[in-house]
């Protein structure tokens, strides 16, 4: 399972509500985002999760054609986790007009033999205790990687400290950074994340980018900070976070090194999960994550890179 990724997240029917217009009942979920992503840049992505019989099977058809192993994900009765969101003018703010946690709310995660082997472990946007008991799960994961939610860091405390301990890298928004450090500054909070156990902390920034922080070996730290694609008309934001995750994984599946990525590695990957990120918000829900190319992504990865070098 050297060129795979584990990916772990809900697997949702969403609809999402933004200045651009509506959708209802679509295809969404942190898993879903993150595993089309990756496979944007690796070979295969195993998604782990559950779904409800109301699960339309075309959804499930969608992503297989897509390269994402679906055999792995359980069908149980009961109503599939369901999201509908509302975005702002500015659409880095946003509201959950409702969320239905379905059969997710109490599903027990048992990873197959063969996934708990998994070099690359990736668990996106759950509750701390489900991410905990699949990272517990994968004792042959070289590389462990976890996203956070605000509500969960405020309501979760003991185990989002516990899986910080236990992971990576670490991944948060700019106001989850904070919330979970205690402070105004993003900065501080990504060093705080560092200070409370992975080796890799990321904080997102939204239209702005992302920080990649790292603490070495040796105890020393380093940063990057990576700035965003220029996204002109933006639709909808929905899974920009985990598609950025999604394709980190992905880039980090060819470069693992035996847990221990090179840092000009990981600055790639940050930059490419940026230009990933980016395409996921110019169209509704994962439309674009089925559409684009990987063709059309080397060409704006040749183009950011343009726009972002420079020399002394």
């Amino acid at each position: 399972m050297s060129d795979r990724a584990l990916i772990y997240g809900t697997i949702a029917i969403d609809t999402l509500i933004t200045p651009a217009g509506q959708v209802n009942s679509v295809l969404g979920g942190s898993g879903v985002y993150a595993a089309l992503a990756a496979r944007l840049i690796t070979a295969e992505a195993d998604l782990v999760g559950v779904v409800g019989d109301d699960f339309p099977k075309e959804f499930g058809m969608a992503m297989e054609a897509r390269g994402v192993s679906m055999k792995h994900v359980d069908r149980a009765p009961g109503r599939t986790f369901a999201w509908t969101g509302k975005y702002e003018k500015d659409m880095n703010r946003r509201t959950t007009v409702e969320t239905i946690e379905g059969v997710q709310e109490h599903w027990p995660i048992k990873p197959s033999e063969e996934l708990k082997k998994a070099p690359l472990v990736v668990a996106t946007n759950v509750t701390p205790p489900l991410q905990y008991r699949l990272v517990e799960q994968c004792h042959e994961a070289q590389f462990v990687m976890a996203d956070f939610m605000k509500s969960w860091i405020e309501r979760e405390p003991e185990y989002t400290q516990k899986l910080l301990e236990r992971v990576d890298m670490a991944l948060m928004n700019d106001e989850e950074a904070r919330t979970y450090a205690r402070t105004e500054d993003s900065i501080e909070a990504g060093y705080r994340i560092l200070a409370a156990g992975p080796r890799y902390a990321v904080v997102k920034h939204g239209s702005a980018g992302a920080t990649l922080f790292h603490r070495t070996a040796e105890g020393d730290t380093r940063l990057f900070r990576c700035p965003a694609w220029p996204l002109e008309h933006p639709k909808d934001p929905t899974g920009a976070g985990d598609s950025f995750m999604g394709a980190l994984a992905g880039h980090l599946t060819g470069c693992l090194n035996g847990g221990h990525p090179e840092w000009e590695a990981m600055k790639s990957g940050i930059a490419l999960a940026t230009v990933v990120a980016a395409f996921t918000c110019e169209k509704f829900g994962t439309v674009s994550l089925f559409s684009v190319t990987r063709a059309e992504l080397a060409e704006r990865i040749r183009r950011f890179h343009a726009m972002t070098r420079w020399s002394l």
